[in-house]
């Protein structure tokens, strides 16, 4: 009974990790060294990893192969919080004439199912390309919210994925099914229409002002409103009917 909620452990971790790259404007990831990798918030099999490449002088050269390394799937969220920097140290420059990188040989393509956001669970999600437990939590926190999924372009801008968003997962991701709205203009109480994170106080008290004295408004009506002066109308009418 004294257990964080997953989504809660979930919040938690991603606020610690945006603490660290608060304090680091920017990762030099091939020039790191080992104290410094053991010291940052990354699991171990990761630090393995990016010693290993770190001895062999093996360097990343960009963030598709780096978020391509399925050995750093695990810490996918904390590489999207901030600003890698890919730039190679001198010697390994010099070295290279003598150094030889391993053979990277082609990987065998491999298609990918799409999965509707409103309806998959987290494993269908986690088994996407380039998509960890981090984006995971994002997603299913913004579900859990809105209570599903209406317009994508809302959850880019809204959550930091936007920022870092592959082409591939506008195929991925899709929405296929999208559920009648949940609440109404006509029928849901105060309180309902105040907890939806798109209305504020006074907004809802309008509409429900509105409604006891005269009839249930209209969306053209309401875009007229000063309360809703600048609000994009077409969005919330995707989760709130009139009747």
């Amino acid at each position: 009974m004294f257990l964080f909620p997953v989504e809660k452990r979930i919040a938690e971790h991603q606020a610690f990790l945006e603490l660290w790259w608060s304090a680091n404007d920017s990762l030099p990831i091939n020039k790191i060294d080992s104290a410094f990798i053991h010291s940052m918030p990354i699991s171990e099999a990761t630090k393995r990893s990016l010693w290993f490449r770190r001895k062999r002088n093996w360097p990343f050269n960009d963030l598709e192969e780096l978020h391509a390394d399925r050995y750093l799937k695990e810490d996918s969220l904390f590489f999207t919080l901030g600003t890698i920097d890919f730039s190679i140290p001198i010697e390994t420059a010099s070295r290279a004439t003598t150094i030889k990188a391993p053979i990277k040989r082609p990987l065998p393509t491999r298609k990918w199912t799409a999965v509707d956001i409103n309806t998959c669970d987290s494993a269908a999600l986690d088994a996407l390309p380039g998509i960890g437990p981090g984006m995971v939590g994002v997603l299913f926190r913004y579900r859990m919210r809105y209570g599903f999924i209406a317009d994508m372009d809302h959850f880019k801008s809204n959550t930091y994925y936007g920022e870092s968003w592959r082409q591939e997962w506008s195929t991925l991701l899709t929405i296929d099914s999208i559920p009648p709205p949940k609440l109404s203009l006509e029928y849901s109480t105060f309180q309902e229409l105040l907890d939806f994170p798109e209305l504020n106080y006074a907004q809802t008290k309008r509409i429900c002002f509105y409604r006891e004295r005269f009839t249930v408004p209209t969306w053209k009506e309401i875009v007229e409103w000063e309360e809703f002066s600048g609000v994009d109308t077409t969005f919330l009418q995707l989760y709130i009917s009139r009747n």
